[in-house]
């Protein structure tokens, strides 16, 4: 039988705070292993490697941290020691639930395995940020609601809600309501299904927090789950357009409509 301390392929625990930091604890490093090391997917420039330091446990096994003040860009990191990627193993990312930063950027990292089993870390980087909260539907009426909370800006007057269409140029406009940090407005799908001509759409939804300031994309980064799509998925309300409208998330954990032809 193998333990844990005599595995070949390197194995990591890991322990995310709430502060950013992330503690790995990995069995099956060699004596020469010196480092761990976390490569951002798809980069090709030095800023998209860091190495962590080993340091051994006395227990067989050896532990590297990645500090909160680190600087990761957004996007996802594959853990590895040498050429070998790391397996995922127990992952303890409690202190990420509801968490409420005072930091300016927001940046958020989930340690999660891949397909394949293997680590990575994924990252975001958010100045300002819009935090998507409750998510709601109105009966009888096929909108949504939507509850939030800012980061690094604030609600004022002329605040308005956007759905914006992915790859094209069209925009509708709902006021938002909100005050301070906090944000909230109503959807109504008619308008989008409308200008969709029936066609699959994406509307990806975006806070201008006040008259005259840029928009910030709504998603939903602060907390343990790397992936929304499948995980909070909404119910389906049918438009007079015959096309089913739902809110949905991106790879990326942005919130935005989708429309679907109702088959």
């Amino acid at each position: 039988m193998t333990t844990d301390t005599e595995r070949r392929t390197p194995r990591a625990d890991t322990h995310a705070n709430a502060e950013g930091a992330v503690t790995f604890d990995l069995a099956g490093v060699g004596d020469t292993d010196a480092e761990l090391v976390l490569k951002r997917r798809g980069g090709e420039q030095e800023r998209d490697e860091t190495r962590l330091p080993l340091t051994p446990s006395g227990d067989g096994t050896s532990r590297a941290v990645l500090p909160g003040t680190a600087e990761l860009a957004e996007g996802h990191w594959d853990a590895y020691v040498g050429d070998k990627p790391v397996e995922s193993g127990i992952r303890d990312v409690r202190a990420l639930l509801d968490r409420t930063p005072d930091t300016d950027p927001i940046a958020a990292r989930v340690p999660h395995p891949t397909a394949q089993g293997h680590l990575a870390l994924r990252c975001w980087v958010r100045a300002p940020h819009a935090e998507a909260g409750d998510i709601g539907l109105v009966p009888g009426h096929c909108a949504m609601t939507v509850e939030g909370r800012l980061y690094g800006t604030e609600a004022g007057e002329g605040a308005v809600a956007e759905a914006r269409l992915r790859g094209g140029d069209l925009v509708h406009r709902v006021p938002a309501t909100g005050e301070g940090r906090s944000f909230g407005f109503t959807l109504p799908y008619a308008a989008l299904a409308e200008a969709s001509g029936g066609r699959d759409q994406w509307w990806d939804l975006w806070l201008v927090p006040a008259a005259g300031a840029a928009g910030v994309r709504v998603s939903r980064v602060l907390d343990d789950v790397w992936d929304r799509r499948n995980i909070f998925v909404y119910p389906k309300q049918l438009t007079e357009t015959g096309q089913f409208a739902e809110p949905s998330y991106t790879v990326d954990n942005d919130l935005c409509v989708r429309l679907t032809a109702a088959r």
